[in-house]
């Protein structure tokens, strides 16, 4: 059950390539330029999760490596026939890492110049871990590129914004799968608008729970004491709270990076740079946490009369 809700999401951004093409009023062409315009592409870089949609293909000449959760031949293998897959645009893979340290993957410090990851972060299991392996692993000038879903436009618009506090708690407690907590709001909390699991801004179509609470209970009590890792989004943001988080961990001396750039006039998602040189946002801790309050009070919470 929570591999088909994770499939949800990925049907409405990953299976009909480029992603977000379903939630974003971007054309696939200024998506990926609009990306670009944020960070200097040459040099030496590392895309996260490729998959079948590399944003920056080796044979289009970039110096580029890839991570991902399986070898080319296994994703081969994991999306041949799947709609809108073309698995002929799989590049091979330099690095597999099933979902453990980025940098324990790579072990090279300093190595790039660049690092992207598309739609990656809301998966992981330890945010601030993640940002803090890819730190050790850019150069000193080196930029993080990462594109980000807001949660308003996808099956996450019920659930709670993540906090500094719970990115803090995930990385103290060492967690290598997502909690049990988080499994059960993946399965009570995920919804449907007009019967899609994404959407562009400003529809306001009915909302509906993909399951009811009843399955979210079996799901929980099922999965205690069960080693499988379970894919889920465990972290929930809008542009401006994602913002404040990294911001925080900035300045409590948790993460060296710090904003760069930011664009949230991308439909869907919104994209953020952070490096080392970064001056941070031009809103203080304050203001920010005001906007992603308003951004939340702006959702539409019309429900299905079904």
């Amino acid at each position: 059950m929570l591999g088909q809700l994770s499939r949800l999401w990925r049907k409405a951004t990953v299976v009909s390539p480029p992603p977000l093409t379903a939630v974003s009023a971007q054309p696939a062409a200024s998506r990926r330029d609009r990306l670009l315009a944020l960070f200097d592409s040459t040099g030496l870089g590392l895309e996260v999760g490729a998959s079948f949609n590399p944003l920056l293909p080796k044979k289009d000449g970039y110096n580029i490596e890839i991570l991902d959760h399986l070898s080319a031949e296994d994703l081969v293998g994991k999306y041949q026939g799947a709609t809108g897959a073309d698995v002929s645009r799989i590049e091979p893979v330099d690095y597999v890492s099933s979902g453990g340290s980025l940098f324990d993957a790579i072990g090279k410090p300093g190595r790039f110049d660049y690092i992207v990851a598309s739609h990656v972060i809301e998966h992981t299991v330890d945010l601030l871990g993640f940002l803090q392996d890819c730190e050790r692993l850019l150069t000193p000038t080196g930029v993080l590129v990462l594109a980000v879903p807001d949660k308003r436009y996808s099956f996450d618009v019920m659930r709670p914004l993540t906090s500094t506090g719970d990115v803090l708690q995930a990385n103290l407690d060492k967690r290598t799968r997502h909690s049990l907590g988080a499994l059960f709001d993946e399965v009570a909390y995920n919804s449907l608008r007009s019967g899609a699991p994404g959407w562009a801004p400003g529809s306001d179509g009915p909302l509906t729970f993909v399951c009811d609470l009843s399955r979210a209970k079996q799901i929980f009590e099922e999965t205690q004491g069960n080693q499988h890792f379970h894919d889920i989004h465990a972290w929930q943001f809008s542009p401006s709270s994602f913002r404040l988080i990294v911001n925080d961990l900035h300045e409590i001396g948790y993460l060296g990076l710090r904003e760069q750039r930011f664009d949230d006039d991308c439909g869907g998602e919104f994209f953020i740079t952070l490096s080392r040189q970064g001056t941070g946002p031009s809103a203080s801790r304050l203001e920010l946490a005001q906007r992603a309050l308003a951004e939340t009070a702006l959702i539409s919470t019309r429900v299905s009369s079904g």
